[in-house]
C-alpha cells in the first residue's frame, strides 16, 4: 500500500536546547513572528528570544498570545498580523494551541482567502507556508510534527483541520525545560492526548510499517516518562522521554486515528472542553469496546507499555495525576447524546480507520461509557 512520510527537517533534542532557536531562525527568515501561549508571552525567556535575534540580524515581532484552542479567526488574525510585518518566519513557543494555530497562519499568510475557506475544502492551499520553527511547551499534541492543524470553527459547528505536507515545521527544539513548570495534572493530561495518537495510530487499521513502528517507540517512551515526570517534576530526562514520546506521536498520525478521535471533537462542540480532556477520558473506553470485537488489537501496544491490561495501566496513571477518565466530570450525560451524534456526523473522521468500524450504534455505546 502507497503511503507518504511527513517529518521535520531537523529535531533538536535536551534540555538547554532552546538556546538553538534564534539561530535557527535566523538560518530561515530574515523577519520573525512570535507568537506564544499567556503564560510565556513577555516572560524574560520571550525577551531573551527576541535580543538574540535582534543580534544576528533578525527583526522580531512579538504577536498576541493564544490562550484558548485554535479557531479559523484566531488563525486569519494571526496571518494579518505575519502579513503586516512581512514576516518570512513564524516561531511558536508554547503547547498545541499555539502550535496549531502558527501552522495555519503560516499557510494564510502566503495565500488568498480565509482559514475557513481551506478548512471547507472550498479552496486547497496553492503556495508553500512561511517557515516555521517550533518549540513545544507541553507533552501531547505532537502538533510539531505533524502537517496538520485542528481549528474550531463556531459558525457551522465543527473542529476539522487544514493540513498540507509543506505545513511541517523546518526546525523543531525539544526542550524538556520548557515543559517543567506543567503541573501534575497538565503534564497527565498532555500525556494521554499523545498516548491516545500513538495508541490509535499504532492499531489503525491503515497503519504502515513506519507509523505502527514509531507509534510503538512512541508508546514506550510516554510509559516510562510519565510516571518519572510524576514521581519527580524536575527529572529532565522523564521529560524529555515524554517530549520525544509526544513527537512519535505526531509522526506517526499519518494513517488514520481510532475511535477516541471520531468523538472527541463532538464532545468538545457540545460541551466545551479541551480536546486533551475528550480524548483521556474517551480513550480507556475505546480500548475496551475494541477488545471485545478484537481482543489481540492491542497485543503490540501491551508489549510497548509493558502491561498486560493497556486500558487499566493507562487509568493507574490518569489518578496517579488527578485525572478522571469519566466526561461527567465536565457536565455531560447520556442526555447530550443526541448533540454529539449531531456533531460527530458533521465531522465523521477516522470512523474506517478505528479497528472497529465507528458505527453511530458503536458511538453511542462509547459515549454511555465515557458518562457512566
Amino acid at each position: 500500500m502507497p503511503f507518504d512520510i511527513t517529518s521535520p527537517a531537523i529535531i533538536h533534542c535536551g534540555a538547554g536546547e532552546f538556546d538553538r532557536i534564534a539561530g535557527e531562525t535566523a538560518r530561515l527568515g530574515e523577519r520573525a513572528v512570535i507568537v506564544t501561549g499567556g503564560h510565556l508571552h513577555g516572560s524574560g525567556r520571550i525577551g531573551g528570544l527576541v535580543r538574540g535575534l535582534n543580534e544576528l540580524g533578525v527583526e522580531a515581532f512579538v504577536a498576541d498570545p493564544i490562550t484558548d484552542e485554535p479557531t479559523v479567526d484566531m488563525v486569519d488574525d494571526l496571518a494579518a498580523f505575519a502579513r503586516k510585518h512581512s514576516a518570512d518566519v513564524i516561531v511558536a513557543v508554547g503547547g498545541g494551541s499555539v502550535m496549531d494555530t502558527a501552522k495555519a497562519a503560516a499557510v494564510m499568510a502566503t495565500n488568498d482567502g480565509s482559514a475557513e475557506e481551506y478548512q471547507l475544502k472550498k479552496r486547497e492551499i496553492a503556495s508553500p507556508p512561511i517557515a516555521q520553527g517550533f518549540a513545544p511547551t507541553t507533552a501531547g499534541t505532537g502538533s510539531e510534527s505533524t502537517r496538520v492543524s485542528v481549528l474550531t470553527n463556531t459558525r457551522v459547528g465543527i473542529k476539522r483541520s487544514i493540513s498540507h505536507p509543506l505545513m511541517v515545521p523546518e526546525v523543531v527544539v525539544l526542550d524538556p525545560e520548557l515543559t517543567s513548570s506543567c503541573s501534575d495534572y497538565l503534564t497527565t493530561l498532555t500525556a494521554m492526548d499523545a498516548f491516545a495518537h500513538a495508541i490509535e495510530s499504532a492499531v489503525s487499521n491503515k497503519s504502515s510499517c513506519y507509523t505502527r513502528g514509531i507509534a510503538l517507540a512512541g508508546i514506550s517512551e510516554l510509559a516510562g516518562g510519565l510516571p518519572g515526570c510524576q514521581e519527580d517534576p524536575n527529572d529532565m530526562d522523564a521529560r524529555l522521554a515524554c517530549l520525544l514520546g509526544s513527537c512519535f506521536a505526531g509522526l506517526s498520525m499519518q494513517q488514520g486515528l481510532g475511535a477516541s478521535h471520531s468523538l472527541a471533537p463532538a464532545v468538545c462542540i457540545v460541551s466545551g472542553i479541551r480536546h486533551s480532556e475528550a480524548v483521556g477520558a474517551l480513550l480507556v473506553h475505546v480500548i475496551r469496546l475494541n477488545e471485545r470485537a478484537r481482543p489481540d488489537a492491542y497485543d503490540q501496544v501491551k508489549r510497548a507499555m509493558g502491561c498486560d491490561d493497556v486500558a487499566a495501566r493507562l487509568e493507574e496513571l490518569c489518578v496517579a495525576g488527578g485525572f478522571s477518565n469519566d466526561l461527567a466530570q465536565f457536565g455531560l450525560s447520556k442526555s447530550d447524546w443526541n448533540n454529539v451524534l449531531d456533531a460527530m456526523n458533521r465531522y465523521a473522521s477516522h470512523r474506517q480507520t478505528n479497528p472497529v468500524e465507528v458505527t453511530d450504534d458503536y458511538a453511542q455505546r462509547l459515549f454511555e461509557s465515557a458518562v457512566g
